[in-house]
């Protein structure tokens, strides 16, 4: 299966091309508020030098959110305009899914952390390696602390280098999609939006 994976959730902004379901190549860069510029960049760069015909992809995926509402919205939105060009589905994948499943992960229960604004980041628990319930948006002071924790952006609430820092990387979610093809794959995503959890919906 020929998968374009595209991430756009944080100030990172990554994407890759996956052939016959492996990652053959990757374009990832820390570029903040710079993510409209740099996508199409990066798209048209991987396929020029893949040599890849687009027509030969199968789905186009994205992270969904949490994260950066500007970047999320760009991701989509453009995952969505090449989706719609070569009439391909697109595959949605959460953002706390992508930084949980970071290969260089060692524990199998722990927390992901992303950060949001002030003391507000998205959270949600891992356990032997897999999602539990939904991300949800939490005031950093109700974390506990004392769980493994792997996160992207909370350094300074964090106050420690012994937590493991990871942004969400564009080959995770070609990884995932795949994965997760047929239970997540959006044929038709003209009403698709991106997962922002709201801070104020916090209880």
């Amino acid at each position: 299966m020929n998968i374009l994976a595209i991430d756009t959730s944080t100030d990172w902004c990554g994407v890759s091309l996956f052939q016959d379901g492996r990652c053959k190549d990757i374009i990832e860069k820390y570029i903040p508020k710079k993510h409209s510029e740099f996508l199409p960049i990066f798209f048209e760069s991987i396929i020029k030098n893949s040599n890849f015909d687009k027509n030969n992809l199968d789905a186009i995926a994205v992270t969904i959110g949490p994260g950066s509402f500007t970047g999320l919205r760009i991701g989509l939105g453009f995952s969505k305009g090449i989706a719609y060009a070569l009439n391909k589905p697109v595959v949605p994948v959460p953002t706390l899914d992508v930084i949980g499943n970071d290969p260089d992960i060692s524990f199998d229960d722990f927390l992901v952390l992303l950060f949001s604004h002030r003391n507000i980041v998205y959270v949600q628990k891992f356990l032997n390696k897999k999602p539990k319930g939904s991300p949800k948006a939490s005031n950093f002071n109700e974390i506990d602390l004392k769980s493994n924790i792997v996160h992207y952006g909370c350094d300074k609430l964090l106050d420690s280098s012994s937590y493991v820092e990871t942004h969400p990387s564009a080959e995770v979610v070609g990884n995932l999609a795949l994965q997760n093809f047929k239970e997540w794959k959006i044929d038709e995503p003209y009403t698709l939006a991106s997962n922002y959890i709201s801070p104020f919906e916090i209880g």
